[in-house]
């Protein structure tokens, strides 16, 4: 069983690495001067220079294989991906207990860095739709560019951005996260199960009710049973393949309906599906390895 390296996941050659072992930025492309990431190209790309651009943010361990295989496998699905690194540039001793978080100047700055790298690339250009995924950590990444940015057609955020530390103003954050959903305009995916350890189904109705307020296009599962992180295949604990696999699914289909500008212009769509017990207690959730 794959069990979580603590501190700081470790940068080793590539013949010694690990699932949960970083990627060495200085292996991956540079997106910029301060950027770099895992690059994903579709099997086929639009001769008129409009490709989907899918931005894929990563856990809080950093580019581990699991980003590159989520990448990769988005590309299959007929979109450009790009994975930006968001700890290229930040100094790191190693002896941090864990990856630290990065305040949203920097997320931003990779994620332009991302976007401009994408748009330069065959078959992409200005014309280009991009959506951001957020996951994990990175979840609130996806409305945090769309508040900044004016070129977002959608947002995805997959077990992550309904943590309480989203609301909390400071050195990280500057802006209120109600303030940031305010601000967006994309349609959002949320994508969270019942067994979550670090967000519970009041925290998924905090966001809801955000986007509802901001009068914001989403659709929204919570799906029962679920861990944190029931994608993630380095981590067998939580991993889930069937309803992974329909996971992924149903991100790709609602992705290119996006994409394509399938659905009412000029409407606003709220569709909010949860599934938990009666005898839900979110203080019994338990982290899976």
């Amino acid at each position: 069983m794959c069990v979580e390296t603590p501190g700081v996941p470790p940068m080793v050659a590539a013949e010694h690495r690990g699932p949960n072992d970083r990627i060495d930025p200085g292996e991956l492309p540079s997106l910029g001067p301060v950027t770099a990431g895992h690059v994903s190209h579709p099997p086929r790309t639009s001769p008129d220079g409009d490709t989907p651009i899918v931005i894929v943010c990563h856990e809080r361990y950093g580019v581990v294989r699991h980003t590159v295989e989520l990448a990769d496998r988005f590309a299959a699905a007929g979109f450009l991906v790009v994975a930006p690194d968001f700890y290229t540039d930040m100094p790191l001793t190693g002896e941090e207990e864990r990856l630290p978080e990065v305040p949203d100047a920097a997320v931003l700055r990779h994620l332009d860095a991302a976007i401009g790298h994408a748009r330069g690339l065959e078959g992409c250009g200005p014309d280009s739709p991009v959506a951001v995924i957020g996951i994990c950590r990175s979840g609130s990444y996806g409305i945090l560019a769309d508040a900044e940015r004016d070129d977002l057609t959608a947002v995805v955020m997959l077990y992550g951005g309904a943590q309480p530390r989203e609301y909390e103003v400071g050195e990280l954050r500057s802006t209120p996260y109600q303030k940031l959903v305010a601000a967006g305009r994309s349609p959002v995916l949320g994508l969270w199960g019942e067994k979550d350890h670090t967000m519970s189904v009041d925290h998924v109705r905090r966001v809801r009710d955000m986007l509802e307020d901001a009068r914001r296009s989403y659709e929204f599962v919570l799906y029962p049973d679920l861990p944190h992180g029931w994608l993630n295949d380095t981590m067998p604990g939580r991993f889930r393949e069937r309803e992974a696999n329909e996971t992924f699914a149903a991100i790709v289909d609602w992705l290119h309906a996006r994409f394509e500008g399938r659905g009412p212009a000029r409407q606003v769509s709220w569709s909010y599906r949860s599934t938990f017990s009666d005898t839900y207690d979110f203080a019994a959730n338990r982290r899976q390895e």
